[in-house]
């Protein structure tokens, strides 16, 4: 079996002896039925009763760990599963420095920095002294080039005009 690194015992939680789990990797929490810890070199198997997410972590029920002097020996400690209950998720694409290229406006510039809005990446450039954010969507990416650095992009009608028009959203200038 190979193991994945998770996270780590981040401290006890409550008397009877819970851990709180601070999750840095994605992992299926339905496939996992031990949490692994190094001691002596090895990875001990340390089963799992209860699993509970919340947003300070993972609280977790171990079964041979029922009272918080044995919590506390684990504090601290990195947490492993078996490396098939990892999730995959792909990476996020940086495209920062790529010169993006309109359909109707031609090139538009650098793209200066990226961000997420929750339901699609965006990227920020900088358009006849603007601030543009524009949605990195299917529908509008026709190609992305990597080896030249270069997305062509087709902007529905008046999306690129609603930031280039004097009531437009804009930055002062620097």
């Amino acid at each position: 079996m190979e193991f994945s690194e998770i996270g780590y015992f981040s401290k006890v939680h409550g008397v009877k002896g819970h851990l709180v789990v601070k999750v840095e990797v994605d992992f299926d929490e339905d496939l996992v039925k031990a949490f692994f810890v190094e001691q002596a070199g090895n990875k001990a198997p340390y089963f799992i009763s209860e699993l509970k997410d919340t947003p300070n972590g993972l609280i977790v029920v171990l079964e041979e760990v029922d009272a918080v002097e044995k919590a506390k020996l684990l504090v601290g400690k990195k947490v492993f599963v078996d490396s098939a209950c990892i999730l995959d998720t792909e990476p996020e694409e940086n495209w920062v420095g790529y010169e993006l290229v309109d359909a109707q406006f031609g090139s538009l510039g650098k793209i200066e920095s990226m961000s997420n809005n929750g339901l699609q990446d965006l990227v920020h450039l900088r358009v006849r002294g603007k601030e543009v954010l524009l949605p990195l969507v299917e529908a509008f990416v026709k190609e992305i080039n990597e080896e030249t650095g270069i997305i062509h992009y087709a902007a529905p009608e008046g999306l690129i005009e609603v930031y280039l028009e004097d009531g437009g959203a804009s930055e002062p200038e620097k």
